[in-house]
């Protein structure tokens, strides 16, 4: 078995370019949607958190303050919230994803982090184990990279690393617009991309009446959840999932994004419960 995480990593290298023919089949075939639901996203919970930048970016503009991380719970607070109960961390040294993809454009050498005791099964050279101080800069320092994070129980991770129980192993995504395996989600049936979904809480709004058409939004957007209509953009709430990004590239600030910090503490507690992160019981 602890050859497995090797072959995994030179498999999705050939394979890695098929997944959006892999996804869309999903739809097409209701035997195959089974067996690929059953198999590789059985009890999978992610949550796509939005870019601290662009929440920081609406409350200045909102509320004008000098610096509103001073004041402020950020999304990347929910992860660091859960790194903080961990007793076992470890970030990868590349992003699978990215090598596939051959990436040009965000940094390969920044992956995953996994949390749990599952971790102690991926191969050391695949990266480090970590404290939990260091693993929150590594979040911070990815978010800077323009990486965004997306976290929870996936069972894909827990099979092609070779880690055990899907419950022993947390994921920590840093995600990029162009390489993340998510993207498949605009293709995939919606049972299946229903396991992958927006912070709760948070709502993205265009104002058209701001919007030039000038599909920049568009184009950043993973999901495309951002759609044409009569010479502008807009939102499809059913495939956005809330990342920001199309928020941080709209040259007229037509797009706006809200979250309620409320709902932090609580976002984090259901996460956590996701995976046995201490030796607590996971959910199922």
């Amino acid at each position: 078995m602890k050859a497995v995480p090797y072959i995994s990593v030179r498999v999705l290298k050939y394979v890695f370019g098929t997944r959006y023919r892999l996804a869309a089949f999903t739809r097409k075939s209701k035997v195959f949607n089974k067996i690929v639901g059953k198999k590789l996203f059985d009890g999978d919970d992610m949550v796509v958190l939005p870019k601290d930048k662009v929440v920081s970016r609406t409350i200045e503009t909102n509320i004008e303050i000098e610096d509103p991380s001073d004041s402020t719970v950020l999304p990347s607070d929910v992860v660091k919230n859960v790194i903080d109960r961990a007793d076992d961390i470890f970030i990868m040294n590349f992003c699978i994803c990215r090598r596939s993809n051959k990436c040009e454009d965000y940094p390969v050498d920044h992956g995953c982090v996994f949390m749990g005791k599952g971790v102690h099964r991926i191969p050391k050279d695949f990266g480090h184990l970590a404290t939990r101080e260091e693993a929150k800069a590594y979040i911070d320092e990815c978010g800077k990279e323009g990486l965004v994070h997306i976290i929870g129980r996936n069972k894909l991770d827990s099979i092609w690393l070779s880690t055990g129980d899907k419950k022993d192993l947390m994921t920590i995504c840093n995600c990029c617009p162009c390489c993340c395996l998510w993207n498949m989600v605009r293709n995939i049936s919606d049972e299946l991309g229903s396991v992958f979904k927006r912070m709760e809480g948070v709502t993205v709004t265009m104002d058209s009446s701001k919007c030039i058409g000038c599909g920049s939004c568009s184009e950043i957007c993973f999901t495309r959840a951002v759609k044409p209509k009569d010479g502008k953009f807009e939102i499809d709430q059913f495939l956005c999932r809330g990342c920001g990004r199309c928020v941080e590239e709209c040259p007229t600030a037509a797009i706006s994004i809200n979250y309620d910090e409320g709902a932090i503490d609580g976002i984090a507690d259901r996460i956590r419960s996701l995976v046995r992160l201490n030796g607590q019981d996971a959910v199922e």
